[in-house]
């Protein structure tokens, strides 16, 4: 079960801590990737602890209109396995309805359906 965790819509994220949070959950990291994806994005989901760190993020890019595209998600090792991934793919959904997107469209890999 999450504890202290706060979910945000849009709310500040620095290049830095998804740096972080990237390695730490095991991926490759490429310094600066946030700054050139976020203006292509709708919107992102951050959750942070009490203390502000950033322990799970998903990204919603899209097309300008009607279509968006869930990517990115991320939760830090020490938050796996207790819903918040899925929580914080829920607000985005949520949101990108909100805004009047008529599709959202997932990639996976096979072992993940």
């Amino acid at each position: 079960m999450m504890h202290n965790v706060t979910l945000g819509w849009r709310t500040p994220v620095e290049d830095a801590e998804l740096v972080d949070l990237t390695i730490a959950r095991g991926g490759v990291a490429e310094p600066g990737w946030w700054d050139r994806i976020r203006p292509h994005s709708l919107g992102w989901v951050a959750a942070r602890t009490s203390d502000d760190k950033l322990v799970g993020f998903v990204n919603v890019a899209w097309d300008g209109c009607d279509h968006a595209f869930l990517i990115d998600t991320k939760t830090h090792p020490s938050h796996q396995h207790q819903g918040l991934g899925t929580t914080v793919v829920k607000l985005a959904i949520s949101e990108t309805r909100s805004a009047g997107c008529e599709w959202l469209f997932v990639d996976y890999v096979a072992d993940l359906a």
